[in-house]
């Protein structure tokens, strides 16, 4: 692919990523990301990616190849320390790569998978893609370490430490988006991290209502 090719790419799949983000993947089709990205042809989108999951699929790697790379690189320097089993080196391996990224590239991606998060297609899409791949390992490695947790409560652990994560960065990208206030960098990263560690370890306590019910029941 030539270097005309290869921008004309890098607009579909910029495009795309703030098209999704805004209306959703259903709400978007191959000829509105194609206009959008100033393309003649209407079909350069379904020219370059195919059909509506392969540009799914590449909007979403292209962040996140990069996001991989770095947290591949921590994972491996948490390693080399012996601090495998440690939950919050682990969260910050998972968090501070994918903010990172949110912040150096200035567009939706944040948004773009707060979008994917319970997007029935697009969850389609990413099953089973390498670029997803990483972060289901650190998921699991985050797991092991709760393994004293039954294990439908690690799930859920784990399953709402990643809605946090997202969302929080998600709103973030949104907030400078719209020119809003909002915390520095270092700052909402510490948060994320202090906030996951919690959210993950919080004591698995019954909520008081339910154990005043229970103590009544028959």
């Amino acid at each position: 692919m030539g270097r005309r090719g290869d921008d004309a790419r890098s607009a579909l799949i910029e495009q795309a990523e703030r098209l999704f983000a805004e209306r959703g993947v259903e709400g978007v089709s191959l000829r509105d990301v194609s206009a959008a990205a100033g393309q003649r042809n209407h079909t350069a989108a379904q020219y370059h990616f195919g059909d509506r999951a392969g540009l799914v699929a590449a909007v979403y790697g292209a962040r996140m190849d990069v996001v991989n790379s770095r947290r591949l690189t921590m994972l491996s320097l948490i390693d080399a320390t012996d601090r495998g089993d440690e939950l919050a080196d682990l969260v910050e391996a998972f968090v501070v790569p994918l903010v990172e990224v949110i912040d150096e590239t200035g567009g939706w991606y944040g948004r773009f998978l707060a979008r994917l998060r319970w997007d029935e297609f697009g969850t389609e899409v990413m099953t089973g893609l390498p670029s997803v791949v990483i972060a289901q390992r650190t998921a699991k490695r985050l797991q092991r370490c709760l393994g004293y947790l039954p294990v439908a409560v690690r799930h859920s652990r784990i399953d709402q430490f990643v809605t946090m994560v997202i969302g929080t960065a998600a709103g973030w990208e949104w907030a400078r988006h719209r020119g809003e206030r909002r915390l520095p960098f270092d700052l909402l990263v510490a948060e994320l991290i202090s906030t996951g560690v919690s959210l993950l370890e919080a004591p698995l306590t019954p909520p008081r209502r339910a154990t005043a019910r229970h103590a009544v029941a028959p």
